[in-house]
């Protein structure tokens, strides 16, 4: 009986990569991860920008259907990962959490009675221990998706260590 099979163990046929390859293999996988990791990083950085702009339009929105209920807005609750009096069933725990930039919410209202001089905002708070982590051109991409660009005027303003909405000004 005549065998087909070829022995396995021959030189000529067993099948191997050369160290050269690997290494060309190895130095694409490279270049192709050095272009890709700041892709994804812009794209991890913007979803974050997109979910605290989200965050900041749901909170706003609780706490004007709360003046539409009351007539007024709640008072200040400057301690970070408690919600404002009256507002407890009527926001997500994510007032609770820190935002996806750190720092803690707080709520800061100031109703004397005089509308001129009112005002109401949210801020995200930030401290030494807890900076914000945020970079200028990222924070004008906030200013000027929620406002008008200028970080130092309207509705978003940087304030020291932390960023105020305000509902009222």
């Amino acid at each position: 009986m005549i065998s087909l099979k070829q022995p396995l163990d021959s030189p000529s046929k067993t099948a191997a990569f050369t160290v050269i390859e690997i290494a060309i293999v190895a130095a694409i996988i490279g270049i192709l991860a050095a272009l890709a990791i700041p892709v994804f990083k812009h794209v991890k950085d913007s979803a974050s920008i997109s979910k605290l702009e989200n965050d900041l339009r749901i909170f706003a929105q609780d706490f004007k259907l709360y003046h539409l209920d009351f007539s007024t807005y709640p008072p200040t609750q400057n301690t970070a990962g408690l919600f404002p009096v009256g507002m407890e069933d009527r926001m997500s725990y994510t007032w609770r959490e820190p935002s996806v930039i750190g720092g803690s919410y707080i709520w800061v209202y100031s109703g004397n009675g005089d509308p001129d001089s009112q005002y109401a905002y949210i801020e995200i708070s930030g401290n030494s221990s807890d900076t914000l982590r945020i970079d200028a051109d990222r924070l004008s991409e906030i200013d000027d998706d929620l406002d008008d660009g200028n970080p130092s005027t309207g509705k978003v303003q940087l304030n020291g260590l932390s960023i105020r909405y305000y509902l009222v000004q």
